[in-house]
């Protein structure tokens, strides 16, 4: 057994807290381990939906990580200012931080500034501070065109373009207004949800017809011009707006592509099963800042990736943990992420469905779905709380 070691963890999302949390119920108390975040809460981005809706106000949705100290877990709030990976050490704001073990789990940034006029134009609810602000805006807006868009993949949460329109639509409904309004979805991706198969992505696409919802694929966008209220695609046709909600462009952390863990315009490649980053011993990374391929795919020229999802990011802190501990115990372990993970979608007036995903399986990835009922909702809910109590109680 190795004495006094230093597991670093950077991140404090779904991955890196589910990490801290199984590696802590691991390891003897004598090895530290070192949480590191910017900020004092943890959020389901899952929950930003009801923010953005006016269901939820933004502390209704968070939950304070001081809670982690009390489980043995050393809390650093600071900011990551750069990574060396050959030698586990981190620099941040409140100083330099030396490992035995390190776990990326920065998540991805995002950046409007990725499409020209985008910023300028755009609402969303992919952030805190976007959904809060469109929370106020929505009350407002009481006829002419919303335009939901998609301009660059891979984001997080696949069903949340589509989960926010059918919001918008419930919520436009209740209001009295849904009539004087027209919503649309423009995306680049092919179809909805594209990776879990093209039976989810009908049913997606079936729920949006149902609510009288236009959906626009492969609609890459180029710009966007504020003025004229307009979104210009690739391929030259445009859409108008009267209000424009965009998933923020998502781009890794500027520190990890300084650190040369990830490629410009790329994520952190890791093995499939085990989270390792190739090239560094010690080193791991779980989570939306990794790209994860998948050994299956629906065409034979077009290969997939792991979908970016919270609940991936659970598993993979998971698996982390067994292999950090069984290196720092002298173990071996057969610890494996297997490609499986759900995620819901609601569909409006309390209702959802869940989706069971494999996305190892051979020929290609699979996802099991139900019919949308409240049960589903109710299951979302209490997914959520008890990942609180299990995680940050």
């Amino acid at each position: 057994m190795t004495a006094g070691t230093t597991t670093l963890i950077l991140g404090a999302g779904f991955g890196g807290i589910v990490c801290a949390n199984t590696l802590r119920r691991l390891l003897p108390a004598e090895h530290r381990i070192v949480l590191i975040d910017k900020g004092k809460t943890f959020s389901f981005g899952a929950a930003k939906t009801w923010v953005a809706t006016g269901g939820k106000k933004v502390a209704e949705i968070q939950s304070p990580l001081e809670p982690l100290k009390r489980r043995g877990i050393e809390l650093i709030q600071a900011e990551v200012l750069s990574i060396d990976p050959e030698s586990r050490s981190v620099e941040t704001s409140v100083g330099k931080f030396q490992s035995d073990h390190l776990v990326i789990a920065l998540g991805a940034d995002t950046d409007m500034g990725v499409v020209p006029g985008l910023a300028e134009s755009a609402e969303s609810f992919y952030t805190l501070a976007g959904a809060t602000k469109l929370a106020k805006v929505l009350p407002g807006f009481k006829s002419g065109k919303v335009l939901i868009l998609v301009p660059r993949i891979p984001f997080k949460c696949p069903p949340g373009p589509y989960e926010g329109a059918m919001l918008l639509h419930d919520y436009f409904a209740r209001q009295g207004v849904r009539n004087q309004i027209h919503i649309t979805v423009a995306t680049v991706e092919p179809r909805p949800m594209a990776t879990a198969g093209p039976a989810v992505g009908d049913f997606v696409m079936a729920e949006l017809k149902a609510r009288n919802i236009e959906y626009l694929t492969l609609k890459k966008t180029v710009s966007v011009d504020p003025a004229a209220k307009q979104v210009n695609f690739e391929d030259g046709a445009s859409a108008g707006f009267d209000l424009l909600i965009a998933v923020d462009p998502h781009i890794a952390p500027k520190v990890v592509v300084q650190a040369g863990l990830a490629k410009p315009g790329a994520w952190i490649p890791v093995d499939p099963k085990t989270l390792a980053v190739s090239g560094y011993d010690g080193v791991w990374a779980a989570g939306d800042v990794t790209s994860v391929p998948l050994p299956g795919r629906f065409k034979p020229d077009i290969p997939l990736v792991l979908p970016k999802a919270g609940v991936m990011a659970d598993s993979h802190g998971r698996v982390i943990a067994n292999h950090i501990a069984a290196r720092v115990l002298g173990k071996s372990t057969d610890a494996a992420f297997d490609g499986k993970g759900f995620c819901f979608l609601e569909t409006g007036d309390m209702h959802a469905v869940k989706g069971d995903g494999d996305f190892f399986h051979m020929p290609n990835p699979t996802m099991q779905t139900r019919v949308p009922d409240m049960s589903q909702f109710e299951e979302k809910k209490n997914w959520m709380s008890n990942w609180i109590k299990e995680n940050l109680a």
